[in-house]
């Protein structure tokens, strides 16, 4: 078994087992399916139910654990320890839901819930530490694929539901604890632990666009489906058929590329056998050459003038990338793939990286955490649409997010940060639609919303990878994800929760109707995204040089 685990597997193979992984790994966007079991079987109200959503988003984030042991386990037992998690913690909730255990005060619901979706941060972890280092100049395309996987996550999930559990939410409950214990296992064996680095250039672009092809047909499928059963009344026989029909979409990726893979061996051992090295993620050796990132400079006093990477010598050769080569008057900065934790920690470009994310991505998940109270607030009944639709809307933003930062970044030379803070914009423009809660504007809100949160763990991931290496990726990943939740945690527990409890007591019952139940909140988070815009506009100022240095030695 050890042996097989460690045998060498094509870098696409990996990357659609990496996207399977994530597809079962956002438990967090499911929460609304279910919260409403938990508020009438437990007897729980709205700021009880945000706690324990607050709970959900910390495990769901909060991967430190997940990132210090990716350095020391093996790749395949990182998702392998993440599902016994997620058994155990959804495991218990079901019991307790299921009124089979009975006595557990809240404090050890919120537990058990951090517990279940803490699992994922190890299934998450996994995924994107074997893709990045099979992928490393096209990193920002491959994480807007694996985190688009996981933002559909959740519609796969609920489709499942219609089809098979509706109108059983605790059933539910069960069935996303006992999902990753049995994917998991395949998709360990499809992983193994090297990668197969015979792997032909033009086939590496086909294999990329039939990825991306049959991720962007997933999305417009899983939409179509959403909007039928919103619009019409589906019987549980055609859900059925939807769901088989979404299963053969998933299997397409490894089907396609298997048999190409197969079709181009030959191919492929000619250019061996001429003397052609071929990288892991598809380009030349010569090609790689010139993808490297060169040695950065901290900013002392003002940053260089961004003209002179452009000015030549009377050779022909870049002035600014002799300094960089020779050394300058400027301060030279570790190599990124040389960055500590501690060296991170003490870099302003970290925390600026950070509080972009709490301010912005921390109300993105308050917002999913609401959403069905915010539908049944403006009068909808048939609420799993919502969850679904946002669902899909942060796939196609975490798969546009990717594509978007990687034109952006490699063709132009402006930072990913600045990305970042365009998907904040956008996020910002949802949240006002939601707070002023015009009628039928619900659908574009949740796509503002969605696609703005979307891309933005399409771009953060890449950007620490770019700006602080992948030695110590999985930790600082990890840390930088912490700050969504601490920021759902202000959003949720100080805001949202008690304003609509406040809201419902008014109208004398524990549900709140109308514009007033969430309008103060959406209005503070829509602030909250504009100045998450500005801090990520700064950190776009301070980190242009680097990112405009990388570009000229591109071409």
């Amino acid at each position: 078994m050890v042996s097989f685990l460690k045998a060498q597997r094509s870098p696409w193979t990996v990357l659609v087992a990496g996207c399977w992984l994530e597809a079962v790994s956002g438990l967090s966007y499911v929460y609304s399916t279910y919260s409403g079991v938990l508020k009438s079987q437990l007897l729980y109200n709205q700021r009880q139910i945000n706690a324990l959503a607050v709970a959900k988003d910390l495990g769901d984030h909060v991967g430190l654990a997940a990132g210090f042991l990716s350095g020391i386990l093996p790749d395949w037992a990182l998702p392998l320890l993440g599902s016994v998690l997620i058994l155990g913690g959804y495991g218990v909730l079901w019991l307790f839901v299921g009124s089979i255990i009975t006595g557990i005060p809240f404090w050890l619901v919120c537990i058990i819930i951090f517990i279940g979706t803490n699992g994922s941060t190890y299934l998450d972890t996994a995924a994107l530490v074997v893709c990045l280092s099979n992928f490393p100049s096209n990193r920002a395309s491959a994480v807007g694929l694996l985190k688009g996987f996981k933002g559909l996550s959740g519609a796969i999930y609920n489709q499942i539901y219609a089809s098979f559990l509706t109108p059983d939410q605790t059933a539910f409950i069960l069935f996303i604890a006992l999902v990753p214990v049995g994917v998991v296992g395949p998709l360990i064996l499809m992983m193994g632990l090297s990668v197969n680095t015979s792997v032909a250039n033009d086939n590496g672009n086909s294999n990329s666009q039939i990825l991306f092809g049959v991720s962007l047909l997933l999305a417009a499928y899983m939409l179509v489906v959403t909007l039928l059963q919103d619009l019409c009344n589906i019987s549980r026989g055609i859900n059925v058929l939807f769901t088989v029909l979404l299963f053969c979409i998933l299997l397409l990726p490894l089907v396609i590329i298997k048999f190409k893979d197969s079709f181009n061996k030959d191919h492929v051992k000619g250019d061996l056998q001429s003397g052609k090295v071929v990288l892991q993620d598809g380009s030349s050796k010569d090609d790689d050459e010139g993808m490297r990132t060169p040695k950065m400079y901290a900013e002392v006093g003002e940053m260089p003038n961004t003209s002179s990477i452009f000015e030549e010598n009377s050779d022909g050769q870049n002035i600014e990338e002799q300094k960089l080569l020779q050394g300058s008057n400027q301060v030279p900065l570790l190599d990124p793939s040389d960055y500590t934790v501690w060296n991170a920690l003490k870099n302003a470009n970290f925390w600026l990286l950070v509080a972009s994310i709490f301010f912005g991505m921390g109300t993105g998940t308050t917002a999913f955490d609401n959403l069905r109270q915010v539908a049944q607030a403006q009068g909808y009944e048939n609420v799993e649409v919502f969850v679904s639709l946002a669902n899909i809307f942060n796939f196609l933003g975490r798969i546009g997010g990717g594509y978007i930062s990687e034109a952006c970044t490699r063709r132009y030379g402006h930072p990913r940060a600045l990305v970042l803070a365009l998907s904040q914009v956008v996020m910002a423009v949802g949240h006002l639609v939601l707070a002023l809660a015009l009628p039928g504007t619900i659908y574009a809100a949740v796509f503002f919303t969605a696609t703005g949160f979307g891309s933005q763990w399409a771009v953060f991931p890449t950007a620490t990878s770019e700006l602080f290496g992948l030695r110590n990726f999985g930790v600082l990943y990890n840390l930088v994800a912490i700050a969504s939740p601490a920021g759902s945690i202000i959003y949720s527990t100080f805001m949202a929760g008690p304003i609509y409890d406040w809201q419902a007591s008014k109208q004398g019952s524990s549900s709140c109707e109308g514009t007033v139940c969430f309008e103060i909140t959406f209005f503070a988070m829509a602030a909250a995204c504009i100045l998450a815009t500005a801090l990520s506009i700064v950190l776009s100022a301070r980190t242009r040089f680097l990112y405009a240095v990388t570009r000229h030695a591109l071409r």
